[in-house]
């Protein structure tokens, strides 16, 4: 259970003997929570299972153990991976948090069994993405999903160490998991000073107006325009390896950069959305590397669009005061006291929104910043 991480204690593991996973049971999901569990023996749910976003919230509940027996057993140890995410930033906050496991005394660890977050029909197609994530990350054996239930002849279910929220500082055995093994074979290499971009990213992706504007200006200040999607993982590690001085928008890319900072580092991030998800990199930051990162909140207008996950804010677009946002950067040292950066036209913004529109087949409306 989360309680497990955040009552500071060693976290647990439970060795579950002919164990039943379930990674789709009976009842119908409730926002972000879906049935899936793990039984044990004798049917009873295995809490330590439960899946968690944040202390408080649960991305599983327990649905009924299922009356006909599993039609596959997997033999010898497995590991319980949680919930296995497609989406980068919650692959990294909550599909590592249990690999900790793996480093179990004496385990002889046959594979990683993970609830997939999506139900799909070929297992492969699913994992394929996945997988390099996950070497990089540590897991040197098979990976399987609970697409039916499957029966484990023994299954190590370790509490979940890392999440979002208030589980973000991460417990001190994945802390000791992420030195040991992320991304540990990456030699660091590229420039020491980098600008996270998002305007490369498919359109539904929220952003800051005028992004591109501000490539340029960091362009001039002597960063370079880093664009995570357009590079394997292992080059976006050995980037953040080698960054000493980082500018992003608030996005998942910042996970993975903390997880390689050094405390001599600095990192300046931008918030592209209202709300508390900040928080979540200034506390992952300061507990992987002690660094305190400078947030500049500078954000005028917000704008969406039909269809949009406003949950978090992810799938906004914001305008930002970029005079602001330049002072802020210059009296921290990011950038030299030039000239002030100026805001977009009320054209240029009109049609930046316009193509976005188009591109997204939506138009695109104004938002109430208070009521967001």
């Amino acid at each position: 259970m989360a309680a497990e991480m955040m009552s500071g204690k060693p976290l647990k593991v439970e060795v579950i003997e002919n164990a039943t996973v379930v990674g789709f049971g009976e009842g119908k999901a409730r926002g972000i929570s879906r049935p899936a569990a793990v039984f044990g023996a004798t049917g009873k749910p295995v809490a330590l299972a439960q899946c968690w976003r944040d202390s408080r919230t649960r991305v599983t509940t327990t649905p009924p153990l299922p009356a006909l027996a599993p039609t596959e057993t997997l033999p010898g140890t497995w590991l319980f991976g949680g919930m296995l995410y497609a989406h980068f930033g919650h692959f990294l906050c909550e599909s590592t948090g249990r690999l900790w496991g793996l480093d179990l005394a004496d385990a002889k660890i046959a594979g990683v069994l993970f609830y997939p977050k999506k139900q799909v029909t070929w297992e492969r197609r699913f994992l394929k993405p996945a997988l390099p994530w996950l070497e990089i990350a540590g897991v040197t054996v098979p990976v399987r999903l609970a697409l039916a239930p499957l029966r484990v002849e023994r299954l190590l279910v370790p509490a979940q160490g890392f999440g979002t929220g208030d589980m973000i500082q991460g417990a001190p055995e994945f802390h000791t998991f992420v030195r040991k093994h992320f991304g540990v074979a990456v030699a660091p290499a590229g420039p020491e000073k980098i600008f996270i971009s998002r305007s490369r990213l498919f359109s539904k992706r929220g952003r800051i107006l005028g992004e591109i504007a501000l490539e340029r200006w960091l362009a001039a200040e002597g960063y370079s325009i880093f664009h995570p999607q357009d590079h394997p993982i292992e080059t976006q590690i050995a980037q953040y390896k080698a960054a000493r001085q980082v500018i992003s928008t608030d996005c998942s890319a910042l996970h993975l950069a903390a997880f390689f900072a050094q405390p001599q580092d600095r990192v300046a991030i931008i918030a592209r959305r209202p709300g508390p998800t900040v928080d979540d990199f200034v506390t992952h930051y300061g507990a992987f590397s002690g660094i305190k990162p400078l947030v500049l909140n500078t954000i005028r207008s917000l704008y969406t669009y039909d269809g949009a996950k406003l949950g978090q804010m992810s799938e906004v677009f914001s305008e930002v005061d970029f005079a602001a946002l330049h002072t802020g950067l210059a009296e921290a040292g990011f950038v030299s006291r030039s000239a002030a950066w100026q805001d977009p036209s009320p054209a240029e913004i009109k049609a930046e929104l316009t193509e976005l529109g188009e591109k997204l087949g939506s138009p695109i409306r104004a938002m109430d910043k208070n009521a967001a």
